[in-house]
């Protein structure tokens, strides 16, 4: 017997970094289970792209342009979230970039701006979000990586920024849960888009190579990381916080079967 569909139709969310990969998958993820959907991107066309697929599709959607990583932008993208849908229920902090090199090597100024969109961002967020949420009895939802406990090479920015992103998150359950919010994180693996796999996955060769090395044989895709968003988001988790779901088909446990022997 199928399961029944969820149904977030009660559901208002702002979803950040929802312009383009994991976000808009999750965005799409969760108008299609019948949320209201806020959608964020730095980039204004991106946004405004993404939220007219969604209302084309039927769902309740509008843009919230702007970088969240900047205080008082961070607090006109969330108030004109709840002002657009009439409150808040669920929050994604999902932007992220990567500012690559060695650490010897890496500019102050790629450090600060990597902890400041991956980490700050989703503090930011979830502050300017906290009494709306509280009401509600929401929850957040924050995208870490696999890196954050697989650190991946030339990347030491992010990897550090996504572990304290992790971090973070159990601190906000732990803080937030006595007020009525749930808090968890997910941490995609191979996923395009991500910075262990190239937007589009890279070519089939080395998609194949990647996948081979997968526990599950395959590298995943957004839609993977949007499922597992949604049941976090959903009444399914009621009794879940604090916790940090890897999505990456057992890869980060599989590192050591990698080992020359």
């Amino acid at each position: 017997m199928a399961a029944a569909p969820l149904d977030l139709s009660a559901s208002r969310a702002l979803v950040t970094g929802a312009g383009s990969g994991i976000g808009a998958a999750i965005a799409r993820r969760l108008a299609g289970s019948g949320a209201a959907v806020a959608v964020n991107d730095v980039d204004a066309d991106r946004a405004a792209s993404v939220a007219e697929e969604l209302r084309a599709g039927g769902a309740r959607a509008l843009a919230v342009p702007g970088d969240v990583s900047v205080p008082d932008r961070a607090a006109a993208v969330v108030a004109a979230a709840i002002a657009g849908l009439g409150g808040l229920d669920t929050l994604v902090n999902n932007v992220g970039i990567v500012r690559g090199g060695p650490l010897e090597s890496l500019s102050a100024e790629d450090w600060d701006l990597t902890v400041r969109v991956d980490v700050s961002a989703a503090f930011l967020c979830s502050q300017q979000a906290f009494p709306a949420l509280r009401a509600s009895g929401g929850v957040i939802v924050n995208t870490s990586s696999l890196t954050a406990v697989a650190p991946a090479p030339g990347a030491g920015a992010y990897n550090a920024a996504k572990a304290a992103l992790a971090a973070l998150t159990q601190h906000m359950a732990v803080e937030w849960g006595p007020r009525g919010i749930r808090v968890n994180a997910v941490g995609p693996g191979l996923i395009p888009g991500t910075r262990l796999t190239p937007s589009g996955g890279g070519d089939e060769d080395l998609r194949a190579r990647r996948g081979a090395i997968v526990p599950l044989r395959r590298v995943g895709t957004p839609e993977d990381v949007a499922a597992v968003v949604l049941f976090l988001v959903s009444d399914l988790a009621a009794y879940v916080t604090g916790q940090f779901i890897m999505v990456d088909g057992g890869l980060g446990l599989a590192l050591q079967t990698l080992l020359p022997v």
